[in-house]
């Protein structure tokens, strides 16, 4: 079990700016909130199975009480299983006109009750386009599986700005951009990062028609007229050889995996999409004044 420490607003405080679009990002659906409040009750019998002296009664009151916190709304009096299960139901429809951060944190105190909570409601969040998922890390609870949003240069205007460059470059970043999906596993951290680091390779090496990164690095930073100034171009053998160097499982696909944090994933995959997208535009820009070039 985990306790809560870090707050849903702590954590996206920008998260009313988000669009709904493609994921529940600020708002919550009716389906959502029925899936969750019965889904969780019945859960609770699962548990007990595990647990045979849960008191379930007993622990559907606090869930009740857990959410009537966070809704404002009074405390129930009843007892019993189908009572209490109602009661859980009915609060938890309040959610639909209550601020999201309350709905997010009050789901969050709601998963730290039992591990089983917390995977049943990572489902119910894939199941309805929700776009946050529960790590059960106390320091970063929640992470968002819109890759757009935990990124500060957007991966899909990196895959279109790659696509008609190098089809295989966009294609790298397609995986990664699904990795990211998974964040907040470490496994999937690493993959996002290799992803980006061959769909880099891929571009360099097309664009100068190498077969390797070194002497791609090399042609670019002697040709400044064409790919700009060399302590831009430098950034991207710079990354290479630092995983090659000390994070050598994160390039060579092996089966150890580096302790790399959610943070350091993501510092990491924006520069080299912010790389990336950088050498695109100087290609494109290239192309427009008819030099001849691969693509």
């Amino acid at each position: 079990m985990i306790i809560l420490i870090v707050k849903f607003k702590e954590l996206f405080p920008d998260y009313k700016s988000y669009s709904n679009e493609e994921y529940l990002m600020s708002t919550v659906s009716k389906e959502l909130l029925r899936a969750i409040s019965q889904t969780l009750p019945r859960r609770l019998y699962a548990i007990r199975k595990a647990k045979p002296g849960l008191n379930v009664d007993g622990t559907l009151k606090n869930m009740c009480d857990i959410v009537s916190l966070h809704t404002n709304s009074r405390n129930t009096n009843n007892w019993g299983y189908d009572y209490l299960t109602r009661d859980f139901i009915n609060l938890f429809e309040e959610f639909e006109d209550i601020h999201f951060h309350k709905f997010m944190d009050a789901v969050l105190e709601l998963s730290n009750m039992d591990e089983i909570f917390l995977n049943e409601l990572n489902e119910i969040f894939e199941d309805h386009d929700f776009g946050y998922k529960l790590t059960g890390d106390s320091n970063k609870p929640w992470v968002t599986v819109n890759s757009n949003i935990c990124l500060a240069t957007n991966i899909t205007d990196v895959i279109i700005s790659t696509e008609q460059i190098s089809r295989q470059t966009a294609d790298h970043i397609r995986q990664a951009q699904k990795q990211l999906v998974r964040a907040g596993e470490l496994r999937a951290r690493k993959d996002a990062i290799r992803d980006c680091l061959s769909a880099m390779e891929s571009l360099l090496t097309h664009l100068t028609g190498t077969i390797d990164i070194d002497n791609a690095d090399r042609l670019m930073r002697e040709n400044p007229e064409k790919w700009g100034q060399s302590f831009i171009v430098k950034d991207g053998i710079i990354l290479w050889n630092m995983f090659h160097n000390r994070y050598k499982d994160i390039r060579h696909g092996n089966f150890n995996i580096s302790e790399i944090s959610y943070d350091e994933a993501i510092y990491f995959i924006d520069k080299l999409l912010a790389y990336v997208k950088y050498i695109s535009s100087r290609a494109q820009e290239n192309k427009t004044e008819n030099e001849n070039l691969p693509f």
